[in-house]
C-alpha cells in the first residue's frame, strides 16, 4: 500500500516540475527524431554504424529526411604486454562527430560521442585481425546507440528552446556597418 501511495506522489511530482519520458510521443505527435537520411561514412567501422543507426532509425519515417554527416576516428591502445613485448590487450576507441541538419528552422544538431572495446590478442597474427575486427563491431554498435540517444536529447532540448535565429541589417551595430 505504502508502495503504490510513493509511486503515485512521484509521478504527481515528476509531472509537476516538467518532466517527460525521452521516447513519449512529442508535442504535436511527431518522433523523437524523425526520419534520417545518413551520408556514407568509410571504413569497416564507419559501415557496421551507418548500418546500425539505419536499423535504429528506420522505425521514425514520418516527415521530409533530415541529413546526418558523421567523421569517425578510430584509435588502438595497447594495454598489457608479454615477456616478448607483445601486446595481449588493447582498447579500440570509436570516435564519431556528427552534424544532423533538421528541418523546420531548427539550427543544426552537432555532437561528439565516443565508444571503447576492449579485446584480447592472441599470439597469432590472424587472430589480432579477427579479434580487432570484431572489437570494431561491437564499438559501432555501442556507437550508434549513444548518437541516438544524443540525438533525441539535443533534439528534444532544440524543440522546446529553439534559438533564435540572428539577423543582421545593413547600417545596424550588429551588421558591423
Amino acid at each position: 500500500m505504502r508502495k503504490s501511495l510513493f509511486a503515485i506522489a512521484a509521478a504527481g511530482l515528476l509531472s509537476a516540475c516538467g518532466f517527460q519520458p525521452l521516447y513519449a510521443p512529442q508535442i504535436g505527435g511527431g518522433p523523437a527524431i524523425g526520419p534520417v537520411s545518413i551520408s556514407t561514412i568509410p571504413g569497416k567501422a564507419g559501415h557496421v554504424l551507418r548500418q546500425e543507426l539505419d536499423r535504429m532509425l528506420s522505425v521514425e519515417h514520418e516527415g521530409e529526411p533530415q541529413t546526418l554527416e558523421i567523421s569517425l576516428r578510430e584509435d588502438v591502445s595497447r594495454l598489457g604486454f608479454r615477456t616478448d613485448e607483445s601486446a595481449s590487450r588493447a582498447d579500440l576507441y570509436l570516435t564519431a562527430r556528427y552534424v544532423l541538419t533538421p528541418n523546420g528552422g531548427i539550427q543544426p544538431v552537432r555532437g561528439t560521442v565516443t565508444s571503447v572495446a576492449t579485446f584480447e590478442i592472441p599470439a597469432s597474427a590472424f587472430g589480432e585481425i579477427a579479434a580487432q575486427d570484431d572489437a570494431r563491431e561491437r564499438a559501432a554498435e555501442i556507437l550508434a546507440q549513444r548518437i541516438r540517444a544524443d540525438l533525441a536529447i539535443r533534439l528534444s532540448e532544440a524543440r522546446r528552446n529553439p534559438a533564435p535565429r540572428a539577423t543582421y541589417r545593413r547600417g545596424s551595430p550588429a551588421g558591423g556597418e
